[in-house]
C-alpha cells in the first residue's frame, strides 16, 4: 500500500490541506473502515466501484463531511487506487456550498452539474497530472466565486487557529491545562454559544463539543503512538482530559473501533492533527484490511 500526499495550486492551500493518492492492491472483498479526522475529504475511486457500509448503491466518487460517525468502505479484490483532496476543516463549503443531508454525498447526490463533469473528467483523465489539473481548476473557479468578505470563514479560522495551531503546538486557555471549551470558542469568535454552535455545525460537519472531542482523541493517539510504555496510559488518559483510562478507552472504540490497547498492538501510525505536518501532509484515517 501507498499513500501520496500531493500540493495542491498555492493559492488554494489556505481552504485545501492536500490532494493525495492512496494505491493498492485488494487481497479479497472487504471493509476499509475510515473514521473522522474532524476534515471534509473529497475521494474519486479511480479503479473500481465501492459502497458504504454494505450498501447496495455503487458508488465513483464522494464528497465526505466529517461528523463522528465511522464509515465502511466495501471494496472488492484487485486494484484500489483512489484520488483525493482533504480540506481544512472549516473550508470544504468555500468549494460545496450545497447542504448535505448525511456524512457523505455523491455528485448526483448534491445536484451539482460542474461537480458531476468535474467527475467525469477525472475518470477520463490518464494521469496524476492530469488529475491534479482538473482539481485545480475546479477549484479555482470556485473560489473566485466565493465572498471575500465571509465574516463566518474569518471566525473560524480565529477558532481553529487557537485550538490547533499549524505549527503543530497544542493550545490551551492560558489559565489553565485543560481543553477549550464550546464557549471558549464561541467567545474567539465573538459569537453568542447558540450563534457559534449553528455556523460551527454548517461549516464544519459537527458541533464544538464534538469536535473537542475528537481533538482530544487525536492528541491522546499521538501521546500513545510516540510512548513505549504501555503503563502510561492512564498518564495519557489524564494529561488529555479524560476522567480515567475507561473513559479514554470507550471514547477511541467509539470513535475509531479499537481500545487503545489495540491500536498499540496494530503498530499504525494513524493521525497528523497533532505534529508539525499537520498543515500539508494530512494522512487519511483508514484501518486498512485485505489490502497489500
Amino acid at each position: 500500500m501507498e499513500f501520496i500526499p500531493i500540493p495542491c495550486h498555492k493559492s488554494l492551500r489556505p481552504f485545501i490541506r492536500n490532494y493525495w493518492m492512496l494505491s493498492a492492491r485488494c487481497t479479497a472483498t472487504g471493509t476499509q473502515q475510515i473514521f473522522s479526522n474532524g476534515a471534509a475529504s473529497l475521494h474519486f475511486y479511480l479503479s473500481q466501484d465501492i459502497r458504504i457500509n454494505d450498501g447496495n448503491i455503487p458508488y465513483r466518487t464522494l464528497l465526505f463531511h466529517q461528523n463522528m460517525q465511522k464509515v465502511g468502505v466495501v471494496t472488492t479484490e484487485g486494484t484500489f487506487n483512489i484520488f483525493g483532496a482533504e480540506f481544512v476543516p472549516f473550508c470544504s463549503r468555500v468549494f460545496f456550498p450545497n447542504e448535505m443531508t448525511g456524512i457523505y454525498a455523491s455528485p448526483e447526490d448534491l445536484k451539482d452539474e460542474e461537480f458531476i463533469k468535474l467527475s467525469k473528467n477525472i475518470y477520463e483523465a490518464e494521469s496524476t497530472e492530469q488529475y491534479i489539473a482538473l482539481l485545480n481548476d475546479f477549484f479555482l473557479k470556485r473560489l473566485a466565486q466565493f465572498p471575500e468578505d465571509d465574516i463566518n470563514i474569518e471566525r473560524l479560522s480565529d477558532v481553529f487557529d487557537d485550538i490547533v495551531p499549524t505549527d503543530g503546538s497544542t493550545a490551551h486557555p492560558p489559565h489553565c491545562q485543560n481543553e477549550f471549551s464550546p464557549a471558549d470558542l464561541a467567545s474567539t469568535a465573538c459569537l453568542s454559544q447558540k450563534q457559534f454552535t449553528r455556523v460551527f455545525n454548517k461549516y464544519v460537519g459537527m458541533n464544538p463539543k464534538s469536535y473537542l472531542r475528537l481533538l482530544r482523541f487525536h492528541k491522546a493517539l499521538m501521546e500513545i503512538q510516540s510512548s513505549s510504555d504501555n503503563s502510561s496510559l492512564t498518564n495519557i488518559a489524564w494529561s488529555c482530559g479524560y476522567y480515567d483510562l475507561a473513559h479514554m478507552a470507550s471514547d477511541f472504540r467509539d470513535i475509531c473501533g479499537y481500545s487503545p490497547s489495540e491500536l498499540i498492538h496494530q503498530g499504525q501510525e494513524l493521525t497528523e492533527t497533532f505534529g508539525q505536518k499537520f498543515s500539508g501532509l494530512m494522512k487519511k484515517k483508514i484501518k486498512i484490511e485485505n489490502l497489500i
